[in-house]
């Protein structure tokens, strides 16, 4: 097999499917390689499928929503039905000493123009009578949503085949080769050489093996989620999506730390967020674990079931179905996405690095990688997420 294209995608999750969507919109001739059998065996593949913003702050706040906004007509836009649905989300806290920094948090959202607003716990419980006692305070906003991740990503890949877009499926890359002038020329695989003037990774939890093919280090590591499935139960009446807030997020400095601490939540990573799909199964998760293969494991699964159970102590008597784990590309340096041009070779991209949001970014991230590889330009600046941040790593 010998063939060409005017870009090479490594990476047929919802990143670089999103991708190889928005290239060949613009009339690109796309090759999309996926070392498995199908799109969405990695992370893609993993996750609580939902968008929710007051997460995040600037940088990735602004990116964040402008990207949630995308999926609004993106079912319309690709004409496949994404599932999307604009839900109500909660996060809620059931410390004391967590409520000044709750207060803090919804006036900081809402200065940013995050429509955001705290509702005390007896409160929360006559708008959602299942929620526990034991809840203080909530904080609710209503830009999010929910979406079914396999149907984003085939969704993104469907769109783009029809555009000319090819996949290969169980394909791996031996080797990117450039030109004395330090410009990217073609991709090997085990199935033939691909020539080609640009290359985008987006490789996901593999993208530094990707970087390593062109002496590049690029500081991402992998980083597990887990997660349940319960048995469909009736759907709650107002949130369905409900979660811990930002500030009890802790990841692993580094390895040596995780190994460590008997803090299982600087250990583990993560926070308990928990989302009901429209069949009435609950999602619980979700962990963000440094580890290197994508097993389940009973500490984290009896984690989230606690957790849960905090929020919804129903829960106790609702059947697990099922667990899964998959693997986050995280940039262990930041927790920033990584996006855009390297100085050199000429013409390799990445779009890697989301930390476990990348089916709530990849919208944008499609859109503002094809501009740059078309227009050497984005309509949205991407300066905060570039290579060069990282010079030190690579001189």
């Amino acid at each position: 097999m010998n063939k060409t294209a005017e870009v090479v995608v490594i990476g047929g999750g919802v990143i670089g499917s999103s991708v190889a969507y928005y290239l060949a919109k613009k009339g690109l001739k796309v090759i999309v390689i996926e070392k498995n059998q199908g799109l969405c065996f990695g992370a893609s593949g993993a996750n609580l499928a939902g968008l929710v913003i007051q997460n995040f702050e600037s940088p990735l706040l602004e990116f964040v929503r402008e990207s949630i906004k995308m999926y609004g007509n993106l079912s319309e836009e690709i004409g496949y039905n994404i599932e999307y649905e604009r839900l109500g989300c909660l996060l809620v806290i059931d410390d004391e000493d967590q409520y000044p920094n709750a207060v803090k948090h919804v006036e900081s959202m809402r200065i940013k123009g995050i429509n955001v607003q705290l509702l005390e716990g007896n409160e929360i419980r006559k708008l959602e009578p299942v929620l526990g006692e034991d809840l203080i305070a909530g904080m609710e906003d209503w830009e999010g949503g929910m979406v079914n991740p396999f149907k984003v990503t085939y969704g993104f890949a469907r769109a783009a085949a029809k555009l000319g877009t090819s996949f290969l499926l169980s394909t791996e890359v031996r080797k990117i080769e450039t030109n004395k002038k330090e410009k990217i020329i073609s991709v090997d695989t085990d199935r033939g050489k691909i020539e080609t003037d640009f290359v985008v990774n987006a490789a996901g939890a593999w993208a530094s093996e990707i970087g390593e093919m062109l002496g590049i280090s690029i500081p991402i590591r992998p980083l597990r989620g887990q997660a349940i499935v319960t048995e469909p139960v009736p759907l709650n009446e107002r949130w369905r999506c409900i979660g811990d807030p930002p500030s009890h997020w802790a990841k692993p400095s580094s390895p040596k730390t995780a190994e460590k601490t008997k803090d299982s939540v600087v250990r583990l990573g993560g926070r308990t967020v928990i989302r009901q799909e429209s069949t009435g199964n609950w999602l619980i998760g979700t962990s963000q674990e440094l580890a290197y293969n994508n097993r389940v494991t009973m500490e984290t699964i009896r984690r989230h079931a606690k957790g849960a159970m905090r929020f919804i102590p129903k829960l106790k008597d609702v059947n697990c179905i099922r667990a899964y784990a998959g693997l986050r590309s995280h940039c262990y340096v930041d927790d920033l996405p990584i996006l855009g041009k390297v100085d050199s070779p000429s013409g390799f991209v990445l779009a890697t690095g989301h930390s476990g949001e990348g089916l709530m970014l990849a919208p944008l991230t499609g859109k503002l990688i094809s501009e740059l590889i078309t227009e050497n330009r984005t309509s949205m600046p991407i300066n905060a997420f570039s290579f060069s941040r990282f010079k030190k790593l690579n001189q």
